[in-house]
This record gives C-alpha cells, sequence and structure tokens, in this order.
C-alpha cells in the first residue's frame, strides 16, 4: 500500500541538558521530494513543533537525555504542518503544469526550539538564549537563523529560493513576525513569497491549512502565481527530463520543447530523428525508470554533446 505522504523529511536535534532540563534545538530541516538534490523552495514558521524521529529506535533515549551523543540527525516521516506544505507544493505543480515536485523544500523557524505547546515557546526561548549566552561551547546562532534578524540579510537568503513560504502561530514572536511581515514586501522578494492571510490579517501558520480549508487554497493560489512566473522564464528552450544512464551513442533524453508543451526521446547528434508528441513521455513506464536529469534546460539541441 503506497503512502499518501512518501516524503521523508530530514532534521538534525542538538541536545543540551541543563539540570533536570532537557533543551532540544531542530536545525537544518529538509522535505525530499523525489530524489534530487536541488533546492526548490523554503518555509519560514514559528519553531520545530510536533515532528519527531519515531522510526528512530535510539529517539526516545536522546529526547530523555539517555545517550552519550548529544546530536541526533535522521530521516523520517512529515508531521501533519508538513504534510499541509506537502499538499500546496504537489498542488501548485500540478496546477501549473508541471511535472511532480522533484527536489528539496528547506524548512526555517523563528525560533529552532523544540516546543509543541504555544505557550510556553517564548519562555522556553529566552531561557535557552539565557543558557546559551553562558555557553562556551555553543553560540546563539544555535537557537535563532541570522537571515532571519534584518532585512538585508533576509533579502539574499530568499532570493536563492525560487518561493518562500510563510506562515507563523498567533502571538508567538509577535515583533519578529512583524518585522518579516515588512520585509517580505521588498521589491526583491515580494513576488516569490507565499503565505495564506486570515480574516484577521495574520499569515496562517500551515498548520491550520488543514482545518480551515480556505487558507489552503489561498496557500495554493499563491504559489501558482509564483510558479507561472518561473514557467514563463523557462518557456524557450529544451528541458531534459529523464536520461537512460548511458554515454556516448547510446546515450538517450527524454525532452520538453518548453514553448509547445512537446516531448520527444532526443540523441545527442542526431536532432533529426526527433518526433514531438502531447504524450508524458517521462512518465510512461519503461521510461519512468531513467534516471531523472535535475530538469537541466538549454537552449538549443543542436549544440548538444554528450
Amino acid at each position: 500500500m503506497s503512502l499518501k505522504y512518501p516524503e521523508k523529511v530530514f532534521a538534525r536535534m542538538i541536545r543540551i541538558v541543563n539540570g533536570e532540563e532537557i533543551f532540544l534545538f531542530r536545525k537544518e530541516t529538509q522535505i525530499q521530494f523525489g530524489s534530487s538534490s536541488k533546492v526548490l523552495g523554503a518555509a519560514i514558521m514559528t519553531n520545530p513543533g510536533s515532528f519527531s524521529f519515531k522510526n528512530s529506535k535510539e529517539w526516545n533515549d536522546f529526547q530523555k537525555g539517555n545517550t552519550v551523543y548529544s546530536v541526533f540527525e535522521a530521516y523520517d516521516r512529515p508531521d501533519l504542518t508538513m504534510q499541509n506544505l506537502i499538499e500546496v507544493i504537489r498542488e501548485a505543480h500540478k496546477r501549473v503544469g508541471l511535472n511532480e515536485p522533484n527536489g528539496i523544500v528547506q524548512i526555517y523557524n523563528l525560533s529552532s526550539i523544540v516546543e509543541s505547546n504555544k505557550e510556553n515557546v517564548e519562555h522556553k526561548h529566552q531561557k535557552a538564549l539565557q543558557l546559551l549566552g553562558k555557553s562556551s561551547y555553543y553560540e546563539t546562532h544555535l537557537l535563532k537563523e541570522k537571515f532571519l534578524t534584518n532585512e538585508y540579510e533576509f533579502v539574499k537568503v530568499c532570493n536563492e529560493f525560487n518561493f518562500v513560504i510563510m506562515g507563523f502561530v498567533d502571538k508567538v514572536f509577535a515583533s519578529k513576525v512583524s518585522a518579516l511581515t515588512t520585509w517580505k514586501e521588498n521589491p526583491s522578494v515580494c513576488e516569490k513569497v507565499v503565505y495564506a492571510r486570515d480574516n484577521n490579517g495574520r499569515l496562517s501558520h500551515p498548520r491550520r491549512w488543514r482545518t480551515e480549508g480556505h487558507l489552503m487554497e489561498i496557500a495554493i493560489e499563491g504559489l501558482v502565481e509564483v510558479l507561472k512566473s518561473k514557467v514563463n522564464l523557462k518557456l524557450k528552450g529544451y528541458t531534459f527530463l529523464r536520461w537512460n544512464g548511458k554515454y556516448g551513442r547510446e546515450a538517450k533524453f527524454v525532452v520538453k520543447d518548453n514553448e509547445h508543451n512537446l516531448q520527444s526521446i532526443f540523441i545527442p547528434g542526431r536532432i533529426q530523428d526527433l518526433v514531438w508528441t502531447s504524450a508524458d513521455l517521462a512518465n510512461v513506464p519503461e521510461l519512468k525508470e531513467w534516471s531523472s536529469f535535475n530538469n537541466e534546460t538549454v537552449d538549443n539541441l543542436d549544440a548538444v554533446a554528450f
């Protein structure tokens, strides 16, 4: 039986024990779509909540402080918030006519402190900040992402992504959320930021999108508009969708004519053999097994040598 959410989530947890208190910090979190290592976009939220490594035997001992090591990293299944992000990203790609997303979506938070109760987040964040301030081993960047602390860094990092999804828990880190809400209007990034504003004018947290379906629809439509602009930029040229894994004269590719949305089997040096079709060759069973070519695009197939 296939999983509804086969996407895997990677994260790194850092543990600090302070007397009887245990602080967990989640860093470098990413949702893996397909097999490509290409970074597609990012999501910026409040703090790590319910995600855990349920399928890792050592996880329970680690979070209780019963291991000699203090760093834990693994892949696991997406939690509810991540599932909602996956739904939005998948559906937006579908509506724009793109293939299934294939790559990484990175997740960032205003605080990396792990806490599922929103009433405790800011208090625990401050306690962790004080603890890190006294530490000669850890630094405060363990708790905060540098690019979320000033507009210049925010714009610089966001420009690396095709899209940036934003949503926050109500009444938590209000001043930080207010700053980010302002920074997202910067002309350099405003056309790639995706959010679902609720009836109170707040950027709703993705956790709400399951129970408040109209917010998920707003987020989907927002991402559709962002992806449309990316598609329009790539209307010219040809995109390599699949590769048979061979070289020289035996190399074959599934390529797409971006302008006419047609596909063909392409053999380098034999452009005269191209036969274009509206069929989705990249997902034909016998060709779907070919390797992904990371959607590499070229302007002219005549110049391709492999």
